[in-house]
């Protein structure tokens, strides 16, 4: 197996009209996404490399495992006899909490700068700029960062003069060799910035590979983003502020229950490879009890100052 190497990126773009007079057309568009490249190697040179982008990390992490391992098992994907199930694929990785608690949920895999599947939940649309963009990557043979300026132009062409800023952040690094595996991985949440690595090594030389780095990247990254969340719906039932019967009270029940596979999704990783963490391996327990208290001070801090603008009224 070759290398791999790929990045995970959480990126934002603000498109502004320069030349529009009306002050509402002039509003400034905004494009969110995350977008991981997964590059496979093919047969007699026809590589694979595909580009993921999602409504949420974890959702691009795991459709890149799932593809990484479906190309290692079984061959390329887009030149079979029975086309690739991409269908399958995606609902078999949303079903159950994801698919019932997160409407906003979208996914686009594009090769060569073409949509080759998309998918949606009941409220989630991705925004039409990415799909630019990955046009514009694909005419610049991959040189991302001059992906701008060949949208730009395009624009320009159709008799728009734009100005278009880029955010990124990397959320996850993956580098994987026949007997290595490191991810490293930054996740930046309301109450804290977590920083980690791991790196795994192949044991009874059954060897290393990406789906299995990804597999287990995508479940830290859903787990750790949880944790606040739990602890939020925690903190509003014990203040009140919701009912325990409310939709994100028993969300943040089946929040907990799908910590608790995450956690052992992850142990089955450490059974099958010898993984080490640098600095320690995140504790999920631990990370819901520091968020209570960060959730309980917001909230008793947004009750106060509910209380105080009571009195002024």
């Amino acid at each position: 197996m070759p290398e791999f190497h790929s990045t995970l990126l959480r990126e934002k773009f603000v498109i502004q009209d320069m030349v529009s007079a009306d002050i509402y057309d002039r509003a400034p568009i905004v494009a969110l996404s995350n977008r991981i490249i997964v590059p496979l190697g093919g047969v007699r040179g026809q590589d694979e490399n595909f580009v993921i982008r999602a409504q949420n990390m974890h959702c691009c992490a795991r459709l890149a495992a799932h593809v990484a391992r479906e190309h290692q098992e079984n061959g390329p994907l887009l030149r079979r006899a029975r086309p690739f199930d991409w269908d399958y694929a995606w609902i078999s990785l949303v079903k159950g909490y994801e698919k019932k608690w997160n409407p906003a949920r979208w996914v686009a895999v594009y090769h060569k700068g073409r949509v080759i599947y998309e998918a949606h939940g009941e409220q989630g649309h991705r925004h039409p700029f990415v799909d630019v963009i990955e046009q514009c990557d694909a005419r610049s043979k991959g040189q991302y960062e001059q992906s701008l300026a060949i949208a730009k132009d395009a624009f320009r062409q159709a008799g728009k003069l734009v100005d278009i800023q880029y955010e990124s952040n990397v959320a996850l690094t993956v580098h994987v060799t026949d007997s290595e595996g490191k991810c490293g991985l930054i996740l930046r949440g309301p109450n804290r910035t977590t920083t980690f690595s791991f790196t795994a090594r192949s044991r009874a030389g059954r060897g290393v590979r990406p789906s299995q780095c990804l597999s287990a990247a995508a479940a830290f990254l859903e787990g750790i983003q949880m944790t606040f969340m739990i602890a939020m719906a925690r903190q509003k039932v014990a203040f009140g502020v919701i009912p325990a019967s409310s939709d994100e009270a028993r969300q943040g029940i089946e929040a907990g229950q799908k910590l608790g596979r995450l956690k052992d999704a992850i142990d089955q990783f450490e059974r099958l490879l010898d993984v080490t963490y640098r600095p320690d391996r995140p504790d999920f327990t631990e990370m819901v009890d520091s968020a209570l208290v960060f959730a309980k001070n917001l909230i008793m801090k947004k009750i106060l100052e509910e209380r105080e603008a009571g009195k002024r009224l």
